[in-house]
């Protein structure tokens, strides 16, 4: 527990009041952590803690420095019904830029970059995330116009992935795409119609697959794209962007096991 041993028994409490901020948008450089499995992963990402509050019921699982809350005064912070009863304000990690991910591409070494592009719902972030650290992408690289990496519910269908991922943000395709193209970098892109059969991908020992977001539109201004498109049957017009995503992501670590990249 922390200094002060008194229970927070207020909704206007000061730290309830920085977590809603953070909730709107309102605190800079601040990330919203809800429930004890992300509150430790981020621990373990080396993210420092602001605050952490804890309901009575599951105070056997506060972390130390936390400050005990009446018990329902967490409910309705975060996007979930149900609170689980612990939530916790980090600072944000420094935001990595295409400079940063230039000096990563940088070399011959093999490379496996998922890029998450218009995607605007943060659980499909979130499930790409944990599509790219399943299937052993090198990093994740998020264009800035859809949903935001750091946001707590991407951080919630992440589970933790977000934490563990390099994560580099871009400000927009066209500038991404080009640098991949410099760096030697081959880039896919999932397509709902009109690409190569997914059956028929070969990955290169560097690559970059991209998911376009929920619509299957593409990237505008882009170029040097390779459209992959994935077979389907019966009258299913398109798949969730995480599924296609998953399903390219998989095909890739296959191809690489076999290779032993």
């Amino acid at each position: 527990m922390s200094d002060s041993d008194e229970v927070i028994a207020s909704a206007q409490n000061a730290a309830l009041k920085r977590v809603r901020a953070a909730l709107r948008g309102k605190e800079p450089g601040a990330v919203v952590l809800e429930g004890r499995r992300l509150v430790e992963d981020a621990l373990a990402a080396g993210l420092e803690l602001e605050v952490v509050l804890v309901e009575e019921r599951v105070a056997a699982q506060a972390p130390a420095g936390a400050r005990l809350v009446e018990d329902g005064l967490l409910g309705g912070l975060g996007g979930v019904k149900t609170s689980p009863g612990i939530v916790a304000l980090a600072s944000a990690p420094p935001a990595r830029g295409l400079d940063a991910l230039g000096k990563r591409c940088a070399g011959e070494e093999p490379l496996l970059l998922a890029i998450v592009a218009g995607v605007a719902d943060p659980g499909n972030l979130g499930a790409l995330a944990r599509s790219a650290e399943a299937f052993g992408c090198d990093a994740m690289v998020v264009v800035a116009g859809g949903a935001r990496p750091m946001g707590p519910k991407a951080l919630r269908g992440s589970m933790g992935s977000l934490l563990r991922l390099d994560v580099y943000e871009a400000p927009d395709a066209v500038s991404l795409a080009a640098l991949l193209e410099r760096a030697g970098v081959t880039s896919f892109t999932a397509a709902t119609r009109g690409g190569a059969s997914l059956w028929e991908l070969r990955v290169p020992a560097r690559a970059a697959l991209w998911i376009t977001g929920e619509t299957g539109d593409g990237v505008d201004g882009a170029v040097g794209l390779q459209g992959v498109t994935i077979p389907m049957s019966g009258e299913v017009e398109s798949l969730n962007a995480a599924v296609a995503g998953a399903l390219l992501l998989h095909e890739a670590a296959r191809q690489r096991a076999e290779s032993g990249r």
